[in-house]
Parts: structure tokens; sequence; C-alpha cells
């Protein structure tokens, strides 16, 4: 299974905006563009900058281009958001590769 995480810092001031953006954008693209995705959305609970907010959104696929699609769109939907939102909203993304034990 291959995760693409992006993680947003979000001014407490844009949040409920930003969740509308997701909801409304960036999560429906992506389950259109990949049909056997899994999105989930967390707050990130261990890093805390005061006046800002921070999630984690992961999709997880297992097929490595169904990756190269979500991670080719998610340039330009992040680019759209910052293009909405300016520096009230700053993303990094990363790409994990499930590890088996044993």
């Amino acid at each position: 299974m291959y995760i693409f995480n992006t993680t947003f810092m979000i001014a407490d001031s844009i949040v409920d905006d930003w969740k509308q953006w997701m909801n409304r954008n960036y999560i429906p693209t992506m389950k259109d563009l990949v049909k056997d995705i899994r999105v989930e959305l967390y707050e990130v609970m261990a890093v805390v900058e005061e006046g800002n907010t921070n999630f984690s959104c992961q999709m997880q696929v297992s097929n490595p281009a169904d990756l190269d699609t979500i991670n080719k769109y998610n340039a330009v939907l992040v680019n759209n958001v910052k293009g909405k939102f300016g520096d009230k909203c700053l993303t990094f993304s990363s790409i994990l590769n499930e590890v088996q034990l044993g």
C-alpha cells in the first residue's frame, strides 16, 4: 500500500473556508481521478503553533500508477489553494510505502 500525505498548516482565521475547499474541491477531485482511493483527513496534534492548525490528508492506494496520478494532480490543487489563501496555507507532501514486517 502507498500513502500520499499532504500536510497543511492553516491559519486559524481560514480553517472553515479551507475545510469547505477540501470538501468541495480537493477530495472530490482526487476521488474522481482515482477510483480505488481511500482519503482520510486528520488534525496533527503533535505540532502546535499558535494561530495555526495543522492537518494531514492521507490518500491510500495500492497501484503505483494511481500514486503517480495523485502526485501530478496534487501539485495542481495545492497551487490552487495557495492562490486562494496565500501564506495562510502552507503545505508539504510525502509519499510512503508500506513495509511488510516478518
